[in-house]
């Protein structure tokens, strides 16, 4: 696709000021605010915030990481928020107070109303007084997810497959590496995959999909009893007909202390929205929005396949790459006590550059459907697929279907099999489709950061476009 200069915007002067955390940052004169935005006109918004995207700019990540715009005088919504972010990649930011969080609806609605959609996500600094204190917590030699990296199609993709294997985990870590540019982060990360090549990396290693919806669950996962995100005002995952982990309750995601953790290229389950908030170290997002799904699922190579398309693909890709394909994205650097919002249909992937602890669980707004959604067939192969009767509205007297009840209450522990859940919980009078969905998906573990086991691995190689077409026809 060619490429033009960034559209500018001319705006008043006005004094930036720097939010970096890194001692050694300094603020581009070149830089500008864009608080002003919601004031232009919608077109003029498209322009301005994409004309410094992959798709129109060529520049390096450089220099400041958390360049921002002064914070702003709370309007007539009453939210204060500013725009912070690497160059080119400023993000909307919220700081609203503890009020205004308990209504969650309408700080989504005063996000959008400021054209979030735009760039497929947008941050929420908690106030303070929701910011509890972290819990001691003992190290834990625990399973853990290691990596192993392949280079695909001809040496243009990276395959990230995670495999199973066991780590140190403790909070004393330090917080890994909280200063250098966004732009140095990614080519280490880069060095870090051409060095493990075909093997797997050493030391790096990913806890996930950790239960944290009960005290003491949380206790053990080293977070708060009381999660800054859930339950959330306004949810419609309070009326569906399964309780899911890490859809409908939240998962703690901890990477032990080794720069590289990373978790793959994907799109929320059923057009879902998501929250992820980190308490400890610093991750990096790339984002591709919404606005731009139909040119990055053409470049992708959707061609009809399930909505998790991406997942069976376990694909991560570098700024320059997707710049290279066309596809307009976000890259965000969150900090500690920042929660990310990811809108419905945005992709998204990143890493840790250190020991990381963050939470994370799934919203359904009022607007919120799945009519557009293609759930994975059982020939997907994916074994955490979610199945679309799960996911339906419940029916007036209807019991619902909860698959945490059968967690062991146990940090660390692993749950007794989901399968086994849904039997004991289901009624014997239940229909028997439900049971073959259930047989067909045993497990259905939240997948943002999923194993791929070595036989699906082979059976997906992906090695050239020709394999493309026929290895994902039936998916």
């Amino acid at each position: 696709m060619p490429t033009s200069e960034p559209v500018a915007i001319e705006e008043p002067d006005q004094v930036v000021t720097s939010q970096s955390r890194d001692e050694d940052s300094k603020l581009s004169d070149s830089l500008h605010p864009v608080s002003e935005m919601g004031k232009l006109p919608e077109e003029e918004v498209e322009l301005a915030r994409f004309g410094s995207s992959s798709e129109n700019c060529s520049f390096s990540v450089t220099g400041s990481s958390r360049a921002s715009s002064p914070l702003s005088e709370p309007d007539a919504h009453g939210v204060a928020y500013t725009y912070d972010g690497p160059p080119g990649h400023r993000i909307l930011h919220l700081r609203p107070t503890a009020e205004q969080w308990d209504d969650f609806p309408a700080l989504l609605a005063f996000a959008r109303s400021l054209h979030a959609e735009v760039d497929g996500c947008f941050k929420i600094i908690l106030p303070e007084e929701l910011q509890e204190p972290l819990p001691d917590k003992d190290s834990q030699h625990v399973t853990a997810n290691a990596y192993r990296i392949r280079q695909i199609n001809h040496r243009t993709f990276w395959q990230v497959s995670t495999v199973p294997s066991e780590g140190a985990f403790s909070s004393s870590e330090p917080e890994g590496e909280v200063s250098g540019s966004v732009d140095e982060k990614f080519k280490k990360l880069k060095t870090l995959f051409n060095k493990s090549k075909d093997k797997q990396m050493r030391n790096v290693r990913y806890r996930v999909d950790v239960p944290a919806w009960t005290a003491k669950q949380r206790r053990e996962a080293g977070v708060p009893e009381r999660s800054p995100i859930h339950p959330l005002a306004g949810d419609k995952l309070d009326k569906t007909k399964a309780i899911i982990p890490g859809i409908h309750t939240p998962y703690v995601y901890e990477s032990a202390q080794h720069f590289g953790a990373t978790f793959q290229l994907h799109a929320e389950d059923f057009r879902l929205s998501s929250l992820n908030h980190l308490y400890k170290g610093r991750k990096i997002w790339i984002v591709v929005p919404a606005t731009a799904v139909d040119v990055a699922e053409e470049a992708l190579n959707r061609k009809g396949k399930c909505s998790q398309f991406m997942r069976h693909r376990a694909e991560f890709f570098f700024p320059e790459k997707l710049q290279k394909m066309g596809i307009p994205h976000r890259i965000v650097d969150q900090r500690p006590g920042e929660t990310i919002v990811i809108l419905p249909d945005a992709y998204h992937e990143g890493f840790s550059t250190g020991y990381t602890l963050a939470e994370a669980k799934n919203y359904a707004d009022s607007d919120w459907t799945t009519d557009t959604y293609q759930p994975c067939q059982p020939s997907c192969q994916l074994m955490t697929a979610i199945p679309a009767e799960f996911m339906r509205p419940l029916q007036e007297g209807e019991e619902r279907l909860d698959l945490c009840a059968g967690y062991k209450d146990v940090g660390g522990d692993e749950p007794s099999s989901l399968l086994q859940q849904q039997q004991q919980q289901q009624p014997k009078a239940e229909d028997s489709q439900l049971g073959e969905i259930q047989s067909a998906n045993p497990t259905l573990k939240r997948p943002l950061e999923h194993t791929i086991s070595e036989e699906i691995v082979f059976k997906h190689p992906r090695l050239d476009q020709d394999s493309i077409v026929s290895v994902h026809a039936k998916v």
